[in-house]
């Protein structure tokens, strides 16, 4: 639509009409971002993203315990406490699944009397 005060004429030619409707889309164009308007936007699109994976997790983390529940119900979860650092290390008892014999939290063997290691003399060779 042209603005009331530029009325189209016949006359106007190819060049007039290019240079109204160019002047037109100026009038309209929106103004540049400054660095403060783009900051604020990051700065929702980073909230935005924090929320969704807060949210995502969340819903790992009951699927996970509802899993886990699941398993132990059914007994087939082992629970070992670590005599170190006194940590729960749950292993469910499938096949492929092997279990840990050092504790993941500090790195302490979890059974009494298993050595994971040689002394420094005894290296194999």
């Amino acid at each position: 639509m042209l603005p009331v005060s530029e009325p189209a004429s016949p006359s106007l030619g190819l060049y007039g009409l290019r240079r109204l409707v160019s002047n037109m889309s100026k009038s309209r164009a929106k103004p540049k971002p400054t660095i403060k308007m783009i900051d604020e936007r990051i700065n929702i699109m980073t909230n935005r993203i924090d929320q969704f994976l807060n949210m995502f997790v969340a819903e790992l983390e009951k699927h996970n315990t509802l899993i886990a529940k699941l398993i132990e119900h059914d007994g087939m979860m082992d629970t070992e406490d670590c005599p170190s650092c006194q940590g729960t290390i749950r292993t469910p008892m499938f096949d492929g699944i092997v279990k840990v014999d050092d504790c993941p939290y500090c790195g302490c063997p979890l059974r009494e009397g298993e050595q994971t290691t040689l002394p420094m003399g005894e290296e194999e060779e």
